[in-house]
């Protein structure tokens, strides 16, 4: 390799955070430009905690949070990857979208090619919302966006002068961890039973959102004790992003007289997505649990809370196998969970074509990453 085809990438995310969706954007990310790039390219996360995530996936990382360092670090690189994940949105936050939107123009005036990286974009609900994201993204040099929505909506925004492609996740180009390594985790959290084998387990992975009234989280408890009545599988709780997770699924088991076991640690993208394709089954809020779930051949039924989970499933042929996350009825959704079950060969096999095409169209973002940089 010589020194002038080696480039310095630095990528901008919620890395760092204890959310292991936004840590398999990151993994995919990395595994692409392994599998393509090998070692022409240095990765820089710019993270909440840059020591945890080089711990994590043994790139280096910078603290996204000092202004100097971002501007160090964004300087001295051939390129930005802003993305994958939700960044630009203005539900969780105006201010999220804000900081998204700086660690962009910070490369925008140093003049560093920009990219967005299979991004999901939107819901953008605020008039300077939708009008900051435009004025960035028409100087970004390509963007690609996981879902046609996220196309349309930049299109609709005023978004003109870059490319948009719509490609997929990055962590469809997820591999998991090798399987000792998952059995050692499931051992070491009190679920050693769980092997790649033995059957008998459902994934559930909820989280807190909107409402979170007593009623709710009732429902929730009837609707996990229905599935477990009706299929004769156990539930297991697998929270993605810590604390918050962690904590709505103890409320839960609480409600429920603790009968309900917990994947307590917080582990890596790679051993989660080796636990769900040990699953017999997926019932999940989570975005990542259900791509993890494709990406294992494992059926999955969602409780949409956003449209990019309704996206996903429809994207995936599943999309019969999809309820709102609050007014779901458990009448409904529970037949639905025996469906997958009894059919699951069928689903496997569907799910396997469609995670294929996925993992292709997530490497073509990489591809275009490299063209940007001339390493085509």
């Amino acid at each position: 390799m010589t020194a002038s085809k080696h480039r310095r990438v630095a990528i901008s995310g919620y890395y760092g955070c204890g959310n292991a969706g936004d840590e398999a954007v990151l993994a995919g990310i990395r595994d692409s430009f392994a599998r393509l790039a090998g070692d022409r390219v240095a990765l820089t996360a710019l993270s909440q905690h840059p020591e945890e995530t080089y711990a994590l996936h043994g790139i280096e990382a910078a603290n996204r949070l000092d202004l100097r360092t971002l501007k160090s670090v964004i300087g001295s690189s051939n390129l930005l990857i802003s993305g994958g994940g939700s960044l630009l949105q203005d539900t969780t936050s105006l201010k999220s979208l804000l900081y998204y939107l700086y660690v962009m123009r910070i490369a925008i005036a140093q003049k560093i090619p920009l990219m967005m990286y299979a991004q999901g974009i939107g819901p953008l609900k605020r008039r300077i919302s939708r009008t900051l994201v435009r004025m960035t993204a028409n100087h970004a040099a390509h963007i690609t966006v996981r879902d046609s929505a996220s196309a349309e909506l930049l299109r609709s925004i005023g978004v003109k002068r870059p490319a948009i492609d719509v490609t997929a996740d990055p962590a469809f180009a997820l591999d998991s961890a090798p399987d000792a390594i998952v059995s050692q985790l499931l051992g070491r959290n009190g679920l050693g039973g769980i092997t790649a084998t033995s059957g008998g387990h459902i994934a559930v992975a909820l989280r807190p959102w909107g409402e979170r009234s007593p009623a709710l989280l009732k429902k929730y408890c009837e609707l996990l004790s229905a599935i477990e009545k009706r299929t004769g599988r156990e539930c297991i709780l697998l929270p993605m992003h810590h604390p918050d997770d962690l904590n709505f699924a103890d409320a839960l088991n609480n409600e429920m007289g603790g009968r309900f076991k917990i994947l307590r640690e917080n582990c890596g993208p790679e051993i989660v997505l080796g636990i769900v394709a040990r699953m017999d089954c997926v019932v999940a809020m989570r975005l990542h649990t259900l791509i993890f779930a494709a990406r294992g051949c494992v059926p999955a039924f969602a409780l949409a809370y956003d449209p990019k989970v309704t996206q996903l499933m429809r994207g995936l042929e599943a999309q019969d196998f999809t309820a709102d996350w609050r007014d779901f009825d458990i009448a409904a959704v529970v037949p639905g969970v025996e469906r997958l079950l009894q059919q699951r060969q069928m689903h496997s096999e569907t799910l396997e074509a469609r995670s294929l095409e996925r993992e292709q169209a997530a490497l073509k973002s990489c591809e275009i990453a490299l063209q940007i940089m001339g390493l085509s």
